[in-house]
Protein backbone atom coordinates (compact mmCIF):
# COMPACT_ATOMS: atom_id res chain seq x y z
CA UNK A 1 0.00 0.00 0.00
CA UNK A 2 1.46 3.26 -0.89
CA UNK A 3 0.30 6.29 1.39
CA UNK A 4 0.03 8.67 -0.64
CA UNK A 5 -2.64 10.07 -3.56
CA UNK A 6 -5.30 8.22 -1.26
CA UNK A 7 -8.22 10.22 -2.60
CA UNK A 8 -10.84 7.50 -1.02
CA UNK A 9 -9.18 8.18 2.63
CA UNK A 10 -9.30 11.61 2.43
CA UNK A 11 -12.79 11.44 1.26
CA UNK A 12 -13.35 9.06 4.72
CA UNK A 13 -12.04 11.11 6.87
CA UNK A 14 -14.64 13.75 6.51
CA UNK A 15 -17.91 14.03 6.88
CA UNK A 16 -19.35 11.40 4.89
CA UNK A 17 -22.97 13.72 4.15
CA UNK A 18 -20.59 16.40 3.15
CA UNK A 19 -19.07 13.96 0.37
CA UNK A 20 -16.26 16.67 -0.12
CA UNK A 21 -12.96 17.23 0.47
CA UNK A 22 -11.11 20.50 0.77
CA UNK A 23 -7.76 21.34 -1.18
CA UNK A 24 -5.31 22.66 1.46
CA UNK A 25 -1.70 23.69 0.50
CA UNK A 26 -0.41 23.25 -2.96
CA UNK A 27 2.96 22.73 -3.23
CA UNK A 28 5.58 22.18 -5.93
CA UNK A 29 9.09 20.75 -6.67
CA UNK A 30 11.74 20.38 -10.08
CA UNK A 31 10.97 23.96 -10.36
CA UNK A 32 14.32 25.48 -11.20
CA UNK A 33 13.90 27.78 -14.11
CA UNK A 34 10.16 27.81 -13.64
CA UNK A 35 7.77 30.33 -13.22
CA UNK A 36 5.70 28.97 -10.34
CA UNK A 37 3.32 31.79 -10.20
CA UNK A 38 2.63 31.41 -13.80
CA UNK A 39 1.73 27.78 -12.56
CA UNK A 40 0.38 28.17 -9.80
CA UNK A 41 -2.51 30.71 -11.54
CA UNK A 42 -2.79 28.71 -14.12
CA UNK A 43 -4.40 25.78 -11.90
CA UNK A 44 -7.65 24.77 -12.25
CA UNK A 45 -8.43 24.30 -8.37
CA UNK A 46 -7.23 26.66 -5.53
CA UNK A 47 -6.61 26.38 -2.04
CA UNK A 48 -9.22 25.93 0.33
CA UNK A 49 -11.62 24.82 -2.25
CA UNK A 50 -14.25 22.38 -2.15
CA UNK A 51 -13.90 19.26 -4.45
CA UNK A 52 -17.58 17.16 -4.43
CA UNK A 53 -17.03 13.54 -4.65
CA UNK A 54 -17.81 12.79 -7.70
CA UNK A 55 -15.05 15.24 -9.37
CA UNK A 56 -11.71 14.41 -7.24
CA UNK A 57 -10.72 11.53 -9.77
CA UNK A 58 -10.68 14.11 -12.56
CA UNK A 59 -8.79 17.01 -10.57
CA UNK A 60 -5.06 15.09 -10.96
CA UNK A 61 -5.74 14.79 -15.07
CA UNK A 62 -6.99 18.95 -15.02
CA UNK A 63 -4.25 20.01 -13.25
CA UNK A 64 -1.89 17.85 -15.27
CA UNK A 65 -3.36 19.48 -18.53
CA UNK A 66 -3.09 23.31 -16.72
CA UNK A 67 0.88 22.66 -16.21
CA UNK A 68 1.24 21.61 -19.70
CA UNK A 69 -0.19 24.81 -20.50
CA UNK A 70 1.67 27.22 -18.89
CA UNK A 71 5.16 25.65 -19.20
CA UNK A 72 5.08 23.45 -22.32
CA UNK A 73 5.23 19.72 -20.69
CA UNK A 74 3.22 17.86 -18.59
CA UNK A 75 3.54 17.36 -14.52
CA UNK A 76 6.26 15.20 -13.91
CA UNK A 77 3.56 13.95 -10.81
CA UNK A 78 0.24 15.41 -9.47
CA UNK A 79 0.08 13.60 -5.79
CA UNK A 80 -2.78 14.77 -3.46
CA UNK A 81 -1.28 13.55 0.39
CA UNK A 82 -4.43 12.98 2.86
CA UNK A 83 -3.95 15.42 5.49
CA UNK A 84 -3.14 18.25 6.87
CA UNK A 85 -3.68 19.37 10.40
CA UNK A 86 -6.94 20.53 9.17
CA UNK A 87 -8.56 17.40 7.57
CA UNK A 88 -7.43 19.24 4.10
CA UNK A 89 -5.72 17.63 1.20
CA UNK A 90 -2.07 18.74 0.35
CA UNK A 91 -1.25 18.59 -3.13
CA UNK A 92 2.46 18.58 -4.72
CA UNK A 93 2.96 18.94 -8.14
CA UNK A 94 6.19 18.05 -10.24
CA UNK A 95 7.07 20.60 -12.56
CA UNK A 96 10.19 18.90 -14.42
CA UNK A 97 12.60 21.85 -13.90
CA UNK A 98 16.95 22.18 -14.25
CA UNK A 99 16.76 20.22 -10.65
CA UNK A 100 14.85 17.31 -11.85
CA UNK A 101 16.61 14.15 -12.78
CA UNK A 102 15.93 10.66 -13.44
CA UNK A 103 16.43 8.32 -11.10
CA UNK A 104 18.19 4.78 -12.59
CA UNK A 105 15.93 1.68 -12.01
CA UNK A 106 16.50 -1.89 -12.40
CA UNK A 107 14.22 -3.81 -15.13
CA UNK A 108 11.00 -5.19 -14.03
CA UNK A 109 11.60 -8.83 -13.52
CA UNK A 110 9.45 -11.65 -14.69
CA UNK A 111 10.08 -14.19 -12.48
CA UNK A 112 7.43 -16.27 -10.93
CA UNK A 113 8.54 -16.95 -6.92
CA UNK A 114 5.76 -14.53 -5.23
CA UNK A 115 4.24 -14.76 -2.12
CA UNK A 116 1.10 -17.47 -1.04
CA UNK A 117 -2.21 -15.59 -0.83
CA UNK A 118 -1.53 -15.89 3.06
CA UNK A 119 0.82 -13.41 3.06
CA UNK A 120 -0.56 -11.22 0.86
CA UNK A 121 -3.89 -11.53 3.09
CA UNK A 122 -1.69 -10.24 5.95
CA UNK A 123 -0.30 -7.62 4.33
CA UNK A 124 -3.45 -6.07 3.03
CA UNK A 125 -5.43 -6.52 6.16
CA UNK A 126 -2.31 -4.56 8.33
CA UNK A 127 -2.69 -1.79 6.06
CA UNK A 128 -6.31 -1.59 5.84
CA UNK A 129 -5.78 -1.44 9.59
CA UNK A 130 -3.40 1.61 9.56
CA UNK A 131 -5.35 3.37 7.15
CA UNK A 132 -8.25 2.87 9.41
CA UNK A 133 -6.40 4.24 12.01
CA UNK A 134 -5.29 7.13 10.12
CA UNK A 135 -8.92 7.80 9.19
CA UNK A 136 -9.19 7.63 13.34
CA UNK A 137 -6.58 10.95 13.84
CA UNK A 138 -4.10 7.39 15.42
CA UNK A 139 -0.90 8.67 13.56
CA UNK A 140 2.09 7.79 16.26
CA UNK A 141 3.47 4.62 15.99
CA UNK A 142 7.06 2.73 17.67
CA UNK A 143 9.75 2.81 15.62
CA UNK A 144 12.28 1.37 18.21
CA UNK A 145 12.57 -1.97 16.86
CA UNK A 146 13.44 -1.55 13.47
CA UNK A 147 9.79 -2.10 11.57
CA UNK A 148 6.47 0.04 12.45
CA UNK A 149 3.95 0.02 15.50
CA UNK A 150 0.86 1.57 15.49
CA UNK A 151 -0.45 3.19 18.31
CA UNK A 152 -3.61 2.26 17.30
CA UNK A 153 -4.23 -1.44 19.55
CA UNK A 154 -5.94 -3.12 15.93
CA UNK A 155 -3.38 -2.07 13.56
CA UNK A 156 -0.32 -2.78 15.57
CA UNK A 157 -1.70 -6.64 16.76
CA UNK A 158 -2.25 -6.99 12.44
CA UNK A 159 1.48 -5.59 12.15
CA UNK A 160 3.07 -7.90 15.36
CA UNK A 161 1.12 -10.79 13.28
CA UNK A 162 3.21 -9.32 10.19
CA UNK A 163 6.33 -9.34 11.81
CA UNK A 164 6.03 -12.97 13.15
CA UNK A 165 5.54 -14.44 9.04
CA UNK A 166 8.41 -11.78 7.84
CA UNK A 167 10.46 -13.75 11.12
CA UNK A 168 9.65 -17.24 9.11
CA UNK A 169 9.72 -16.36 6.04
CA UNK A 170 12.80 -13.70 5.14
CA UNK A 171 14.16 -15.46 2.50
CA UNK A 172 11.17 -16.11 0.81
CA UNK A 173 10.43 -12.01 0.72
CA UNK A 174 13.51 -11.58 -0.46
CA UNK A 175 13.16 -13.66 -3.48
CA UNK A 176 9.63 -12.18 -4.49
CA UNK A 177 11.05 -8.92 -3.84
CA UNK A 178 14.00 -9.66 -6.59
CA UNK A 179 12.25 -12.08 -9.08
CA UNK A 180 8.44 -11.86 -8.83
CA UNK A 181 7.01 -10.21 -11.77
CA UNK A 182 3.89 -8.56 -10.19
CA UNK A 183 4.18 -5.48 -9.01
CA UNK A 184 1.19 -5.32 -6.07
CA UNK A 185 3.17 -8.89 -5.27
CA UNK A 186 6.91 -7.05 -4.88
CA UNK A 187 4.88 -4.10 -3.23
CA UNK A 188 3.89 -5.82 0.17
CA UNK A 189 7.54 -8.11 -0.09
CA UNK A 190 9.17 -4.86 0.30
CA UNK A 191 6.70 -3.81 3.27
CA UNK A 192 6.97 -7.05 4.75
CA UNK A 193 10.75 -7.61 4.82
CA UNK A 194 10.96 -4.33 6.86
CA UNK A 195 9.41 -6.38 9.73
CA UNK A 196 12.18 -9.06 9.85
CA UNK A 197 14.71 -9.63 11.36
CA UNK A 198 17.57 -6.87 11.42
CA UNK A 199 20.49 -8.14 9.03
CA UNK A 200 22.53 -7.38 6.49
CA UNK A 201 20.52 -9.27 4.21
CA UNK A 202 17.31 -7.20 4.49
CA UNK A 203 19.18 -4.23 4.40
CA UNK A 204 21.10 -5.41 1.18
CA UNK A 205 17.48 -6.58 -0.38
CA UNK A 206 15.66 -3.29 0.34
CA UNK A 207 18.82 -1.24 -1.23
CA UNK A 208 18.01 -2.86 -4.17
CA UNK A 209 14.67 -2.27 -4.07
CA UNK A 210 14.78 0.93 -3.81
CA UNK A 211 16.10 0.69 -7.46
CA UNK A 212 13.09 -0.91 -8.57
CA UNK A 213 10.68 0.12 -11.30
CA UNK A 214 7.36 0.79 -9.26
CA UNK A 215 7.35 3.58 -7.54
CA UNK A 216 5.26 1.82 -4.97
CA UNK A 217 8.00 -1.08 -4.54
CA UNK A 218 10.43 1.85 -3.50
CA UNK A 219 8.58 4.18 -1.45
CA UNK A 220 7.96 0.87 0.57
CA UNK A 221 11.63 -0.31 0.81
CA UNK A 222 12.89 2.86 1.84
CA UNK A 223 10.26 3.64 4.27
CA UNK A 224 10.93 0.45 6.05
CA UNK A 225 14.75 1.80 5.61
CA UNK A 226 13.66 4.84 7.27
CA UNK A 227 12.63 3.10 10.08
CA UNK A 228 15.45 0.14 10.63
CA UNK A 229 17.44 3.50 10.53
CA UNK A 230 16.10 5.54 13.23
CA UNK A 231 16.50 1.45 15.77
CA UNK A 232 19.82 2.95 16.31
CA UNK A 233 23.35 4.54 14.75
CA UNK A 234 24.79 0.69 14.49
CA UNK A 235 21.80 -0.02 11.67
CA UNK A 236 21.43 3.32 10.33
CA UNK A 237 25.82 2.73 9.48
CA UNK A 238 24.88 -0.36 7.27
CA UNK A 239 22.71 1.12 4.81
CA UNK A 240 24.65 2.93 2.40
CA UNK A 241 23.53 6.85 2.16
CA UNK A 242 24.92 7.89 -1.53
CA UNK A 243 22.34 6.04 -3.66
CA UNK A 244 19.70 7.96 -1.84
CA UNK A 245 20.77 11.08 -2.53
CA UNK A 246 19.39 11.32 -6.21
CA UNK A 247 16.16 10.61 -5.27
CA UNK A 248 16.04 14.10 -3.86
CA UNK A 249 15.84 15.39 -7.44
CA UNK A 250 13.27 12.87 -9.10
CA UNK A 251 10.13 13.82 -10.84
CA UNK A 252 8.25 11.44 -7.90
CA UNK A 253 6.88 12.99 -4.16
CA UNK A 254 7.26 9.12 -2.94
CA UNK A 255 10.95 9.14 -3.97
CA UNK A 256 11.83 12.83 -2.44
CA UNK A 257 9.58 12.20 0.46
CA UNK A 258 11.01 8.93 1.35
CA UNK A 259 14.44 10.12 0.59
CA UNK A 260 14.57 13.15 2.78
CA UNK A 261 13.53 11.08 5.74
CA UNK A 262 15.89 7.93 5.61
CA UNK A 263 18.81 10.97 4.70
CA UNK A 264 17.45 13.11 7.59
CA UNK A 265 18.40 10.24 10.14
CA UNK A 266 21.57 8.95 7.86
CA UNK A 267 22.90 12.23 8.36
CA UNK A 268 23.00 12.30 11.83
CA UNK A 269 26.68 11.41 12.40
CA UNK A 270 27.40 14.78 10.33
CA UNK A 271 29.51 12.66 7.53
CA UNK A 272 31.22 15.81 5.76
CA UNK A 273 31.16 13.33 2.71
CA UNK A 274 27.47 12.92 2.67
CA UNK A 275 26.76 16.44 3.99
CA UNK A 276 28.98 17.69 0.73
CA UNK A 277 27.29 15.55 -1.70
CA UNK A 278 23.69 16.98 -0.45
CA UNK A 279 25.37 20.20 -1.50
CA UNK A 280 27.01 19.75 -4.48
CA UNK A 281 24.01 17.51 -6.25
CA UNK A 282 20.72 18.58 -4.58
CA UNK A 283 20.78 22.02 -2.63
CA UNK A 284 18.15 23.62 -4.80
CA UNK A 285 15.79 20.35 -4.20
CA UNK A 286 16.61 20.72 -0.65
CA UNK A 287 15.56 24.14 -0.51
CA UNK A 288 12.18 24.40 -2.55
CA UNK A 289 11.44 21.29 -0.24
CA UNK A 290 12.01 23.43 3.29
CA UNK A 291 9.97 25.64 1.86
CA UNK A 292 6.78 23.53 1.63
CA UNK A 293 3.94 24.62 4.01
CA UNK A 294 3.13 21.45 5.68
CA UNK A 295 5.70 21.30 8.57
CA UNK A 296 5.75 17.50 8.50
CA UNK A 297 6.55 17.01 5.29
CA UNK A 298 9.00 20.00 4.81
CA UNK A 299 11.14 19.13 8.63
CA UNK A 300 13.30 16.46 6.96
CA UNK A 301 15.08 18.90 4.27
CA UNK A 302 15.05 21.82 6.87
CA UNK A 303 17.09 19.64 9.26
CA UNK A 304 19.26 18.67 6.08
CA UNK A 305 20.07 22.39 4.83
CA UNK A 306 20.77 23.13 8.93
CA UNK A 307 23.41 20.31 8.98
CA UNK A 308 24.58 21.31 5.73
CA UNK A 309 25.29 25.10 6.98
CA UNK A 310 26.75 23.21 9.93
CA UNK A 311 24.32 24.10 12.50
CA UNK A 312 24.28 22.60 15.91
CA UNK A 313 20.81 20.50 16.39
CA UNK A 314 19.74 22.68 18.69
CA UNK A 315 20.18 25.73 16.52
CA UNK A 316 18.14 23.62 13.93
CA UNK A 317 15.43 23.04 16.12
CA UNK A 318 14.70 26.68 17.68
CA UNK A 319 15.12 27.82 13.95
CA UNK A 320 12.07 25.64 12.21
CA UNK A 321 9.86 26.25 15.46
CA UNK A 322 10.33 29.84 15.01
CA UNK A 323 9.85 29.55 11.26
CA UNK A 324 12.93 31.03 10.58
CA UNK A 325 13.52 28.46 7.62
CA UNK A 326 14.67 31.34 5.16
CA UNK A 327 17.87 31.97 7.67
CA UNK A 328 18.86 28.05 7.00
CA UNK A 329 18.64 28.12 3.54
CA UNK A 330 20.77 31.04 3.68
CA UNK A 331 23.01 29.56 6.25
CA UNK A 332 23.02 26.26 4.08
CA UNK A 333 23.75 28.73 0.87
CA UNK A 334 26.46 30.08 2.00
CA UNK A 335 28.93 27.17 2.39
CA UNK A 336 31.93 26.89 0.53
CA UNK A 337 32.95 23.79 -1.46
CA UNK A 338 34.91 21.17 0.32
CA UNK A 339 35.60 19.08 -2.02
CA UNK A 340 34.47 15.31 -2.07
Amino acid sequence: MILHSILLLALAAVSPQAQQARIGEIDFFGTSGIDVQEVRSALPVREGELIPEDQVSGVGDRINRAVERAIGHPATDVDFVCCDDQGRLMVYIGLGGANNAAVPHHQAPKGSPCLPKQAVTLYDGAMAAFEHAVQEGITGEDDSQGYALSKDASARAKQTAMHEYAVAHERRLELTLESCGKAEQRQAAAGMLGYARKSAAQIAALVRASRDLDEGVRNNAVRALWVLAMAGPKTASQIPPQSFVAMLNSGLWTDRNKAGLLLMVLTGSRSSRLLERLRTEALPSLIEMARWHDPSHAQAYRVLLGRIAGLDETRIQQLIAGGRVEEIIAAAGNVPSRGL
